[in-house]
């Protein structure tokens, strides 16, 4: 049985490497969910009509006791105006639609709204709606990422800092805000990644140190919730390496050793253990059309609030089903095409291996279209 479910993984991964050499164009990170404008140091005084939109399919496949299977289909869409009144400073105002197929109405329509701040070419500000790129490049097991079109948008704070050798964002996002005597709790996270590189940048080497936190929190001072008060904190640090190979049919190929860890600090715990740790290695590598990912995850107690359920030591279908000790080999892989400029059509197929005694096999499929383009309108001065 295990022998035919490792086959069956290896062969849906060989098939999609070879399919997609035809035509797609690999990325190291997934860029679907990729929606934030660049920033223009030349646009003062201009306004734009931006419009973001992803188009999505996803039907996860999932056995086990840890996650039970869906499909989400539909499409999550951002029209906007975004208004530079200065070289530094851009504004951004409109409406996000989130819409599943099969439902009459919308499942979420919220206003965003956004003042960027780009102090210098290396460090900015957000305030408002933040920039969810890719999840923040978070590890799937801190937080699941289906939650890019599934959740509302984050609002809050964010700062972000790129330089050569170092790039880094840290957010705090305000998800529930309560007042005096509101019947639930206030939640919010705070995050933390970075990536500090350790070689040269003009080398064909690339080694660096990731390092992730996210902290989550339920809780409040004035709410009349009698619901226990949450704080969970999961951390990853970790080793990279990638090559970058020239006149290849293979554009670079890596590795990466991440250790993860998870504490629950809250009074009354609701993870059945309190602590725990894991450890994910995975190596992969990207042609001109592909990118793929192939892993080995092994979790002692390891828990997180945000995270892939797939991951987890505590089932979230049913609390009571628990295993201390978690083996799993992993598989990604991403295909995209670029129709035009701001357009990409590609789908992803994500794999997972549970090394119990059943040797359960998920797996999921996916379908995006993500459409990121603006219009110039007109010259606005400000004031």
């Amino acid at each position: 049985m295990i022998i035919m479910r490792l086959k069956r993984f290896c062969l849906i991964l060989l098939f999609l490497l070879v399919f997609s050499n035809q035509f797609i164009q690999a990325q190291q990170y997934n860029p679907f969910y990729s929606h934030f404008g660049e920033f223009k140091t030349d646009a003062e005084n201009n306004l734009f009509f931006r419009v973001e939109n992803l188009n999505f399919i996803k039907n996860n496949e999932y056995s086990g006791e840890f996650a039970k299977g869906e499909t989400y289909i539909g499409y999550l869409a951002t029209p906007k105006l975004v208004y530079y009144p200065s070289s530094d400073f851009r504004i951004e105002a409109g409406i996000r639609l989130q819409k599943y197929s099969g439902l009459s109405g919308y499942s979420e329509s919220e206003p965003v709204f956004t003042i960027h701040y780009q102090t210098n070419d290396r460090l900015s500000f957000n305030l408002g709606s933040l920039n969810q790129e890719d999840n923040h490049h978070l590890h799937e097991a801190l937080f699941e990422p289906e939650r890019y079109f599934t959740d509302k948008a984050e609002n809050g704070l964010q700062i972000l800092y790129k330089s050569p050798f170092l790039k880094a964002e840290t957010w705090i996002n305000w998800e529930k805000f309560i007042f005096q005597n509101d019947p639930f709790n206030e939640v919010f996270s705070f995050g933390f990644v970075a990536d500090l590189l350790l070689s040269n940048p003009e080398s064909d080497y690339f080694l660096s140190i990731p390092m992730q936190i996210l902290f989550t929190h339920r809780g409040g001072e004035i709410d009349a919730s009698n619901k226990n008060k949450q704080t969970v904190r999961n951390l990853v640090a970790g080793f990279s390496f990638e090559k970058t190979i020239h006149n290849s049919r293979f554009k670079n190929y890596g590795f990466e050793i991440l250790h993860l860890q998870f504490r629950d600090n809250s009074s009354v715990k609701e993870f059945v253990f309190g602590e725990g740790s894991a450890f994910h290695f995975r190596l992969g590598g990207s042609t001109q059309h592909s990118d793929i990912k192939l892993g080995y995850w092994r979790g002692h107690k390891f828990n997180s609030a945000r995270g892939s359920a797939l991951f987890q030591s505590m089932s979230i279908v049913d609390n009571s089903y628990v295993k201390a000790r978690r083996e799993m080999f992993t598989g990604k892989y991403r295909i995209q095409k670029s129709i035009a400029k701001g357009i990409l059509l590609g789908g992803q197929v994500d794999a997972y291996l549970d090394m119990n005694a059943s040797h359960d096999f998920s797996y999921a499929t996916s379908v995006f279209v993500r459409i990121n383009g603006e219009f110039f309108l007109k010259k606005l001065k400000w004031n």
